[in-house]
């Protein structure tokens, strides 16, 4: 590709993202959907060629975001769990549809790569859907991101395998290099990495610098060695990765390479669709039904036999249910390399687009459809296990319902102890179980989202419940209760706000408004003489030091 080439079909590339972005956001619609449908008009004018190439550079930078974003297999059952349901799953579809591929007549290879499309799903169009910037995550959430990191692993062995076995003669040299950029990269995240962002004061362009250095200087090593660049990319993100606060500083920083490229991933995703012949509608179909299926339904299956509720068992199940990126860059460096049969290719692309188009409806719709099941009888509500995995005071009245064991949860239950006020700390996050165990009281584990963990909490005889996270789905849960408590709700901006003091809300705190009228009254108070200055920078080290003890704040994380 010449580079007066590239440039023009970047130029239209950007130039038709950013239509279709204004008008999404106009519409309150997910991008991906337009990005895609678009690519399929820009095909046309673009050579293959060219969209190949930019694809692979779409999916290698956004694989190296994600991994950034990446935290994997924290927490001792869902390590276990999430690692349980991906190896079942991908041995029982993989098995299924490895069958299926030889009985469509495809040779061992080529069903080996219709094997891999149907049974890997992708983390960056799923985790996009998750709110992943949002540390307070509900568990079928975090179960699905866990499966994703298993499956991205899987497929990054994939990967070194073929170039090893099958684009070389044999040569176990890739293989070696892509185990070594690994352990390189968590070596350098390990020993380096937080040394180096504390040197750099944090500062975000410094870091965005380090993060496009460390990418391109993976992607070249990958080149060298003949590894696949989304491997390099893989790696670069894993190095860089960190414990907050850092990981909040980096996120920021790389979030302007994400919003760069996935235009160009889906875009080029889109143009590479051609006219399908029948053959490549049926073996399309199949993989769909595979995608959207099989796979919900064994991870479903697997989850039950595991002990979890209904709700997470199928919820997990259907962020399962797109095509992975990695599929994809299995299959253009197949097709590159002469071993894939282009009926299967065009297939392969065929099904990632219908499959990452109805994720953004089963991410819009899932929890209504599964509480429409739930309604009719054909799922349970899972009482029992929260209420086994709860501890609640059988006479507990009047008391005081918080959401979460955050920051600011953790502040809220100081508060109600200073007073002799009771409380009840709904928890949802798996990495904060044992810290509400351990000071807290009572406490329910389970999800905000389910009347299970309202129940168990009593929430009839509550006088006040505080949702401490500004996530706009659980006020609006926390809202439409039946009951007689005043709640208090967050929001992260004032329009959120107004929405939801029109549904009910006694008030609504806006982090950005609170901390502006504390500041003025700070200001006003040292102006007057009632503080010092010393107090002042006393009492914010202070402030400060307690909000690195809590940990992070849920609303950083959804900027």
């Amino acid at each position: 590709m010449s580079e007066l080439e590239f440039i023009a079909a970047l130029t239209l590339i950007f130039v038709v993202a950013a239509v279709l972005l204004i008008t999404a956001t106009r519409l309150s619609l997910p991008a991906v959907p337009f990005y895609l449908i678009a690519g399929v008009g820009i095909g046309l004018v673009v050579d293959e060629g060219q969209l190949l190439d930019l694809a692979q550079w779409g999916i290698a930078f956004l694989v190296f975001a994600f991994a950034v974003e990446l935290e994997p297999l924290e927490g001792k059952q869902l390590r276990r769990d999430s690692l349980i349901v991906s190896i079942l799953q991908l041995l029982v579809t993989g098995f299924i549809m490895f069958g299926v591929g030889l009985g469509l007549g495809f040779d061992g290879l080529n069903a080996l790569y219709f094997t891999l499309a149907a049974t890997l799903s992708s983390s960056l169009v799923a985790l996009s859907l998750l709110e992943r910037r949002v540390r307070l995550r509900s568990l079928q959430e975090r179960m699905a991101e866990s499966i994703h990191f298993v499956e991205d692993v899987v497929a990054i062995v994939a990967v070194l395998l073929l170039s090893a076995f099958v684009y070389t003669d044999s040569s176990l040299a890739p293989l070696g290099a892509g185990i070594a950029m690994i352990a390189g990269a968590l070596a350098f995240r390990h020993f380096l990495f937080e040394r180096f962002v504390m040197a750099a004061e944090s500062d975000v362009e410094i870091l965005m610098l380090t993060g496009v250095s460390l990418i391109i200087g993976f992607i070249a090593i990958s080149e060298l060695a003949g590894v696949s660049i989304v491997v390099g990319a893989f790696a670069a993100g894993l190095a860089v990765a960190s414990e907050y606060p850092h990981d909040v500083e980096m996120v920021d920083a790389i979030g302007y390479l994400e919003d760069f490229f996935t235009p160009i991933f889906f875009i080029t995703l889109g143009a590479l669709v051609s006219i399908p012949t029948l053959e490549t509608l049926g073996v399309g179909a199949l993989l769909v039904v595979a995608v959207f299926v099989l796979n919900p339904l064994v991870t479903y299956l697997v989850l039950r036999w595991r002990s979890y509720d209904s709700r997470t068992a199928t919820l997990a199940g259907y962020n399962l249910d797109q095509i992975s990126e990695f599929a994809l860059i299995i299959a253009i460096e197949a097709l590159a390399a002469g071993v894939l049969v282009p009926e299967l290719f065009d297939a392969i692309v065929l099904a990632a687009i219908i499959t990452m188009l109805g994720s953004t409806l089963t991410s819009r719709y899932a929890e209504t459809g599964f509480q429409r099941l739930v309604d009719r009888g054909v799922f349970e509500t899972g009482l029992e296990r929260v209420r086994e995995q709860s501890q609640v005071s059988d006479d507990i009245r009047n008391h005081v319902i918080i959401t979460e064991y955050d920051r600011e949860g953790q502040q809220v239950v100081e508060a109600c102890e200073r007073v002799d006020q009771p409380y009840v700390v709904i928890e949802s996050d798996p990495h904060r179980e044992d810290a509400a165990r351990e000071h807290c009281e009572n406490y329910v584990l389970g999800d905000v989202m389910t009347e299970s963990a309202w129940t168990v909490a009593n929430v009839d005889e509550a006088t006040l419940i505080v949702g401490t996270v500004a996530r706009e789905s659980w006020a609006e849960q926390i809202l439409a209760l039946d009951i007689d408590a005043d709640v208090i709700v967050r929001a992260v901006d004032v329009e959120s706000g107004s929405e939801l003091l029109e549904q009910g809300a006694l008030f609504v705190a806006i982090p950005d408004e609170l901390a502006a009228e504390q500041l003025a009254e700070q200001i006003e108070s040292v102006l007057i003489g009632d503080t010092s200055l010393e107090d002042l920078r006393d009492h914010g080290e202070e402030r400060l030091e307690r909000a690195v003890e809590y940990g992070p704040s849920d609303v950083e994380r959804l900027r």
